[in-house]
């Protein structure tokens, strides 16, 4: 490549690089930055949709695998379609739920919680009734006030058995004395972070005062039960789930405990069991399927058709599925199921220690998984090709997702993985979408260094082809120069291997009876090579036509010439001759040239061995000696640079100076100066051909034709 090409192409290459070194600096600071705020968004909850997505991933895992059924602490006592036939439409007469009440605490439960609120006094009681009938006589009248209304039967049923009934917090204020055991505190004051109500709706004041009291709030996100509080504040009043205080009832517990720690309620306890909760207090459900075995009909009771064993120290729930009167939750399962059931399915999560739980360092490892993926990612995207990169991005929201659902299935944890997983997938395609940004600048800049490159090089193309046009025109043509000299016959040739070289010859009359011929070899190719021999050139033919016929004077001046302003300190070889046209005499010297050979038909090559010099601009002070031949007409001087023997063919072997001489041996007598040149280039040609030209190659053929 040129100098001006490989200057162009260099610099093109660091300005190239230094680019694409400053646009990935660049754009690692804004990944950094960009990271940075998808980690703050996401740990302060405020992407689009993302407690949305979360609850939809928490529905899914369960939903995959949904709670195995390990233990049956709870039995639901329904009401039923087939019960409500048999003993007429809802509500029932509050006599008829004391009878079914008293059944089931002959049974022996270990706790009876009622999932039903009566809050307006029961129609059906005796004195309400006659109040009621039209034309009843005042005695019956009185007589019927004088029996116990059904509110009071049911309050004594509930005072005879272990039952806790239903209360519904409110926004409002206005509720009556509610209940409740005691609270022990552990870790702090739990009060600040509890769900908190106003008010709540409760059952008639009769049978309020007649068990304790539970709360049945559940809350619903988009249709959906997820989780309920296990304990609340209504009013001032710290109040427990049903589950909770079912199983206070049941333990015989005096109260129950709420544990904080670092401001955050940790669990609720109940005797020597500790339920893990949020941070207020709720518990994340953990549904399994809807299962007919966990029900028992409240018309089996009542007709006394249930076994006893059914009922036997377990936690019963009384509650109504018939349908029309109730709306059906829908659980993370999708099933629609009585309200009744979702307590059913907390008791039992509790039993089997499958509760589900989040814990408060979750979003800590949800940003440290999106933090160090996509900390990777910034410092590794560069280093490695986009479909790797692709594939390792899948791989690693894979094992995300996979992780976050192992944690559940194991642990009951939920860890959002699925957030970090889809972030950290938005993140890898705005990298992409920025390096490829990054790589059409870089490509436009290509494109702009490279069409600066062409438009250099086709500038110095144009320049080279130029000296190559005036490199070729300083050689003279030898056939013109002697064109009306008969005495003597002189052809030459020079080829380049590249478009300008180091190689020259010259011929030249330097009187009328004498021929000045010269052929030489600059160290070296390229254009210094070509500078040096256009010198070199014009100082030998400006020495030799001032020095005249003294051969070895003008080596000693040329020699001087050349080497006075040598700061490269480049040499040439030259072999150099005088032809006395008059008598065929040949006056040759030689620095440092490959020897020439002189060639006749039918005869011998004869070799111009002769004890030279060095190469003309090494030593200054050097004389050259002179050699003489004399030749006769039908021989020819043959001259050429170490480019013909040194001629590589596609094998790797050298033309050679074997080839010369065979090519020289074959002269036929006829022959012409040109046509011995030519057979010359020609066998060089044809055996180097396919393979790219190493050195210059020059030839030079002389013939003296005496005075005919």
């Amino acid at each position: 490549m040129p100098k001006a090409d490989l200057a162009t192409g260099e610099s093109s290459a660091v300005a190239k690089e230094f680019l694409s070194h400053t646009l990935a600096r660049r754009g690692r600071w804004i990944a950094l930055a960009v990271l940075a705020l998808m980690l703050l968004a996401q740990a302060s909850e405020y992407i689009p949709l993302q407690l949305r997505l979360r609850a939809f991933l928490f529905d899914s895992y369960q939903d995959i695998a949904p709670r195995v059924r390990g233990s049956a602490p709870a039995i639901i006592v329904d009401i039923d379609e087939a019960s409500l036939q048999r003993f007429g439409q809802w509500p029932w007469p509050r006599s008829l739920l004391a009878q079914l009440v008293g059944q089931i605490a002959a049974m022996q439960p270990a706790a009876i919680g009622l999932d039903i609120l009566m809050p307006e006094p029961d129609g059906a009681s005796p004195c309400t009734a006659a109040h009621h009938i039209p034309g009843i006589a005042p005695e019956l009248t009185a007589r019927l006030c004088e029996l116990p209304s059904n509110d009071a039967l049911l309050a004594a049923a509930l005072k005879d058995a272990r039952a806790v009934l239903s209360v519904a917090g409110i926004d409002r204020p206005g509720a009556a004395q509610l209940v409740a055991p005691p609270v022990l505190a552990i870790g702090g004051d739990p009060q600040p972070r509890m769900r908190r109500f106003e008010g709540a709706l409760t059952s008639v004041r009769t049978l309020h005062e007649a068990a304790g009291h539970a709360l049945v709030n559940a809350d619903i996100e988009r249709g959906i039960l997820r989780s309920i509080p296990l304990v609340a504040n209504v009013g001032q009043t710290v109040i427990p789930s049903l589950a909770i205080e079912m199983l206070r009832v049941a333990t015989k517990a005096s109260g129950i405990s709420i544990r904080s720690s670092n401001g955050r309620i940790v669990g609720v306890g109940v005797a020597d069991l500790l339920v893990p909760t949020q941070s207020d207090g709720r518990l994340w459900l953990h549904y399994g399927p809807m299962e007919p075995d966990r029900y028992v009909s409240a018309l089996a009771l009542l007709e006394k058709k249930a076994a006893p064993e059914l009922i036997r120290d377990r936690l019963v729930l009384v509650g109504v599925s018939g349908l029309g009167l109730v709306d059906f939750p829908v659980t993370a399962l999708g099933e629609r199921v009585p309200g009744v059931e979702i307590h059913a399915q907390v008791l039992e999560s509790i039993f089997d220690g499958t509760t589900l739980y989040r814990p408060p360092w979750s979003a800590w490892a949800e940003a440290a998984a999106l933090g160090i993926l996509g900390l990777a990612l910034v410092f590794f995207i560069a280093r490695i090709r986009a479909m790797t990169a692709m594939l390792a991005v899948i791989a690693a929201c894979s094992v995300l997702l996979a992780t976050g659902f192992g944690l559940y299935l194991r642990w009951q944890l939920l860890i959002d993985l699925a957030t970090p997983a889809l972030l950290f997938a938005l993140f890898f395609g705005g990298a992409l979408t920025y390096e490829y940004m990054r790589q059409q600048v870089e490509r436009r800049v290509l494109e702009l260094s490279v069409r600066r490159q062409r438009i250099a090089s086709a500038r110095t193309a144009g320049e080279v082809a130029a000296a190559r046009r005036i490199q070729l025109g300083m050689v003279p043509d030898a056939q013109a120069t002697f064109a009306r000299e008969p005495r003597i016959e002189v052809a030459a040739r020079m080829e380049p291997a590249r478009e300008v070289g180091g190689d020259l010859y010259d011929c030249f009359m330097l009187d009328p009876d004498h021929a000045f011929f010269l052929v030489g070899d600059v160290c070296g190719k390229g254009i210094p090579a070509s500078l040096f021999m256009a010198t070199s050139k014009t100082l030998c033919k400006s020495v030799a036509l001032r020095g005249g016929t003294d051969l070895g004077k003008v080596m000693r001046q040329a020699n001087l010439e050349i080497a006075r302003d040598n700061s490269e300190l480049l040499f040439v070889t030259v072999f150099a001759g005088i032809v006395d046209l008059r008598s065929g005499e040949l006056f040759y010297a030689n620095a440092g040239h490959e020897r020439p050979y002189v060639a006749a038909p039918g005869r011998p090559l004869v070799s111009l061995d002769h004890e030279g010099g060095p190469p003309l601009g090494i030593v200054t002070d050097v004389d050259y000696p002179v050699a003489r031949y004399r030749l006769a007409p039908d021989e020819f001087v043959c001259v050429v640079t170490d480019g013909v023997a040194e001629a590589i063919n596609t094998a790797g072997d050298f033309f050679g100076k074997e080839r010369l001489q065979d090519t020289l041996g074959t002269i036929a007598p006829d022959s012409t100066a040109a046509q011995v040149l030519d057979s010359v280039v020609r066998r060089v040609s044809e055996f180097a051909s396919g393979a790219e030209q190493s050195d210059d190659v020059t030839a030079l053929v002389l013939r003296w034709r005496s005075n005919e």
